[in-house]
């Protein structure tokens, strides 16, 4: 039996910052044990979304909850990347299969709804979608000329990133010169298609 008090607040307060979404683990570092949750759960307090997950009860649905739901699946600390940033972005015609994510750290979730990048990403490199994080713009073009795409599709991406000024090309260029020489080649690439 645990001695903590749970913090209904805090829990309510940090499931309001991921869309509702709230880890097992974080919940019992807040003071719910097995117990409590059993009742949440059974008086629809809660309800459960994957193992370890879960959510507010009643908790409004949104067209973007998918994407909260996967970065509070790894307590938060994920990052929405690659072709799924591109898709939020406005990038292209990706239509991706999975759900892309950046996530650093021992946490070892698979699914098969899921494509897990495992990098690590600096505080420049992402920018917040009020209740999921993704990759910044920049980030994301250089993310994806890493990738396996085709040259065509990162020519649109690009292409999409500058047209709708998301994408500075000067400030594109010199940080694909700080990658490696392909991510560099592919880039400028890229951006010579767009003038």
């Amino acid at each position: 039996m645990s001695t903590t008090r749970p913090s209904v607040h805090e829990l309510h307060s940090l499931a309001t910052r991921q869309d509702g979404y709230f880890t097992a683990e974080q919940a019992g570092e807040l003071g719910f044990d097995s117990a409590m949750v059993r009742v949440n759960l059974a008086t629809n307090t809660w309800t459960r979304v994957e193992r370890n997950l879960f959510r507010l009860g009643q908790w409004p649905h949104s067209e973007l909850e998918v994407f909260a739901m996967w970065c509070a699946w790894f307590g938060g600390e994920a990052v929405i990347s690659h072709q799924s940033a591109a898709e939020l972005h406005g990038f292209g015609h990706l239509h991706p299969q999975f759900v892309h994510v950046c996530a650093f750290g021992d946490l070892r979730l698979t699914d098969t709804r899921l494509a897990v990048h495992r990098l690590r990403l600096e505080p420049r490199d992402v920018e917040s979608a009020g209740t999921f994080n993704l990759t910044t713009p920049v980030r994301t073009v250089l993310d994806l000329a890493a990738g396996g795409i085709s040259q065509i599709t990162l020519d649109e991406v690009v292409c999409d990133a500058v047209a709708i000024g998301r994408v500075d090309p000067q400030t594109l260029y010199s940080e694909a010169g700080t990658s490696t020489d392909r991510v560099a080649e592919r880039v400028e690439l890229a951006l010579s298609a767009c003038t």
